[in-house]
């Protein structure tokens, strides 16, 4: 499968901190900084990080002119985006629409304070461009994109916001011209958006719904929810003491210092896609709850959890990625039926059954499935045609690829089924490595840190899985929203989950590996789904 990355031939700076000739170096007023967007009512405030990056004290201006201190809930450098607190309650907030059904030429409005002026611009343009560099995705649009806008709101015409400002190209003649605003979409800010203990993911981009929309009083609410933000910065070295960047080249970026905390009862700052363990708590709690009151519901109709199977509530999840391979996007958001999963791994010993009971094959390679003392390690070896007979043999089938990864992440769209973390990988290697005795898999369930939202072990780690669907690379953008199956036919199988031995990026609950549907090895498993009753 071969991966592109378009490189841009052109240099690209940071907008937002412009106008530092306002303040004496020796003052400590709050200059303007850049522009935020309300996405909580209790004083959740989305920017990019450059804006507040090398800031000693942050102010968020309300359109009212209140200011109040702000701190750093959660920051990704890498995406530019940052996650602001103020104390207070009862704000506007804009609605998050869904990044992924943006498309070109699609009309959007940028909303900010350019140049730092106290009232707020709007600026209406389309989208010209997707751009990728790497694994990463922006839109360019051709809106009036000025100093002081970065940081601020990307809405689309239902009034949600779809991206954050974030760079902007330079031109040898130092005029930018229009047309080249870069935006971040704002799906990137999901790990972030974690931190908000009661975020609604579910309402995400649920205005593309409507079928009407009151432009007058849409505008009026995107400039309500729009804000400004001064800072003061930690002294930089002045120009004296570094040589200046030839015209139309990038200039060097200072170093970053911490951000310091305005009060020290606040929590330290988490490292960049990283989230509080008490927000991702809070999100498991709702997703939990859902699931128990399905099975709640079910119950009073008299269906019970096929034995080894948990519950997988119906409803949205996101799917996909917009910092992963070309395969991987869109991030998009499929409607799924409710279905039970195995909540571990088949076992040799379960497999073995099968193979008793003359429906099943023997894996190809026995060596791992002969010895008695890993019959509860996962059965390896088995094709993608053997591993269906078995699911097949119990009354069930293998899962689709979304099914298989709603399980594995819930509707919040987490990189790994405990949240986003890649710090849990490290420990969790060392733990197979003792586990398993430095011999491949270990025994299902031996990991409870890898548990998902749902309650489902070893989806990440221990073994590859096989699922349903076969392979394209560019599925994602045709699938259908209800219940996918994958393409009708091709010419591999998708695999899913990875084992211990692959990088954090591959062990990503969006990771898709495929492989010929005959392929088999030592660290190839599976497991099996059934759907639920009418």
């Amino acid at each position: 499968m071969r991966r592109i990355g378009i490189w841009f031939g052109v240099a690209i700076f940071l907008v937002a901190p412009v106008l530092n000739a306002a303040e004496p170096s020796s003052g400590t007023a709050e200059r303007p900084a850049g522009t935020g967007v309300i996405v909580h009512p209790d004083g959740y405030i989305l920017t990019a990080h450059h804006v507040v990056s090398n800031a000693r004290r942050i102010v968020v201006v309300t359109p009212g002119e209140f200011r109040a201190p702000a701190i750093v809930v959660s920051s990704d450098s890498e995406h530019d985006l940052t996650l602001l607190k103020i104390d207070t309650v009862g704000l506007s907030e804009a609605p998050v629409g869904y990044a992924g059904a943006v498309r070109l030429d699609e009309e959007v409005i940028v909303i900010g304070y350019q140049f730092g002026l106290r009232d707020v611009s709007i600026s209406r343009g389309r989208v010209a461009a997707v751009r990728t560099k790497g694994v990463k995705r922006v839109f360019q649009v051709d809106a009036a994109v000025n100093p002081g806008n970065s940081g601020g709101p990307v809405f689309n015409q239902w009034g949600e916001v779809v991206g954050i400002v974030t760079t902007k190209f330079t031109h040898p003649s130092g005029i930018s011209p229009e047309g080249m605003g870069f935006v971040v979409p704002v799906s990137y800010a999901t790990p972030l958006l974690a931190n908000i203990p009661d975020f609604n993911f579910a309402a995400i981009g649920k205005g593309l719904k409507k079928s009407k929309k009151n432009s007058e009083k849409i505008m009026r609410q995107m400039a309500r929810t729009t804000v400004r933000i001064e800072t003061v910065r930690i002294q930089e070295p002045t120009a004296s003491s570094a040589p200046e960047a030839a015209a139309g080249q990038p200039k060097a970026e200072a170093r970053r210092a911490p951000i310091p905390r305005p009060h020290p009862s606040h929590p330290q700052e988490p490292a960049p896609g990283e989230e509080s363990s008490g927000a991702m708590t809070k999100v498991n709690e709702q997703l939990i709850a859902a699931q128990q009151e399905e099975l709640k519901k079910l119950a009073e109709k008299r269906v019970l959890p096929p034995d080894g199977m948990v519950l997988i509530p119906a409803g949205e999840f996101f799917m996909g990625t917009e910092d992963g391979l070309p395969d991987a996007r869109p991030m998009h958001r499929p409607q799924l039926s409710s279905f039970w999963i195995d909540q571990y791994e088949v076992t040799n010993a379960e497999y073995r059954r099968c193979l008793q009971a003359g429906i099943c094959l023997p894996p190809k390679d026995r060596q791992a499935f002969d010895d008695s003392l890993r019959g509860q390690h996962p059965v390896t070896n088995v094709t993608w045609a053997q591993a269906r007979a078995f699911c097949q043999w119990r009354g069930r089938r293998l899962p689709t690829e979304a099914e298989w990864e709603k399980a594995a992440r819930g509707t919040d769209g987490r990189r790994y089924p405990w949240g986003n973390s890649e710090e849990v990988i490290k420990s969790l290697v060392k733990e197979q490595t003792v586990r398993s005795n430095g011999n491949g898999t270990a025994p299902v369930g031996s990991f409870p840190g890898t548990l998902s939202p749902y309650g489902v072990f070893d989806l990440v780690g221990n073994a590859w899985e096989w699922v349903k669907d076969w392979y394209a690379e560019d599925y994602y953008a045709i699938a259908p929203v209800r219940d996918p199956q994958g393409p009708l036919r091709g010419s591999f199988r998708v695999l899913r989950g990875g084992d211990w031995s692959q990088s954090p990026s591959e062990l990503r609950v969006s990771y898709r590996g495929w492989d010929e549907m005959t392929y088999w090895g030592p660290s190839l498993g599976f497991r099996c789904a059934a759907d639920v009753p009418e």
